[in-house]
């Protein structure tokens, strides 16, 4: 008989934990929600709902055409009108500067964004030249320069003809392998 009442002794214990573990859950569940999906337009995965800047998308049909040629995080540098809701210019920067896209010059005060430019095979060397900071490689064979520009430039770098497009230069990705 004693060995039923242990037995029984066991389930209600584990009736009654699984009663509070439930409990708990539904107390606690908005505390619980997964992580959000990323909120960042330019790091969204394909297939995931962003936050959309502004509540909307930005529609090329209301961007000058030298703002047309800039990557979306370059426009949202130049017009911070472009950023997604609840985005701030100093949080862009401080991620393009984590990404070695953007820093500081202490000493002008200068703001400089590491970008590509694609140009076509009239460029101006001697406009882009004087349209950026520092040209630290260029690939004639395919019209690019990668160059550090001053934010302030971009838009009147972009509205050259020649220009094609001005992109900020991406980090490299690796995949770390793990042993086995």
């Amino acid at each position: 008989m004693r060995g039923y009442t242990n037995n029984g002794l066991c389930v209600v214990i584990i009736v009654a934990l699984l009663l509070i573990g439930l409990a708990i859950i539904v107390v606690y569940r908005p505390l619980i929600q997964p992580p959000a999906k990323n909120q960042s337009p330019s790091l969204c995965p394909g297939g995931l709902d962003c936050i959309k800047p502004n509540g909307s998308m930005i529609s090329k049909d209301n961007l000058s055409i030298a703002q047309q040629k800039l990557s979306t995080d370059l426009l949202q540098l130049t017009d911070s009108r472009y950023l997604p809701a609840g985005m701030t210019l100093d949080v862009l920067e401080q991620q393009m500067e984590q990404n070695h896209q953007f820093t500081y010059i202490p000493e002008t005060g200068n703001a400089l964004v590491y970008v590509y430019i694609k140009t076509n095979e009239n460029a101006d060397s001697a406009k882009i030249n004087s349209s950026v900071w520092n040209v630290t490689n260029t690939d004639p064979e395919h019209h690019l320069v990668v160059a550090w520009v001053d934010v302030n430039n971009l838009t009147k770098l972009a509205s050259y003809d020649f220009i094609e497009s001005v992109q900020s230069v991406s980090p490299p990705v690796t995949v770390r392998e793990t042993g086995s």
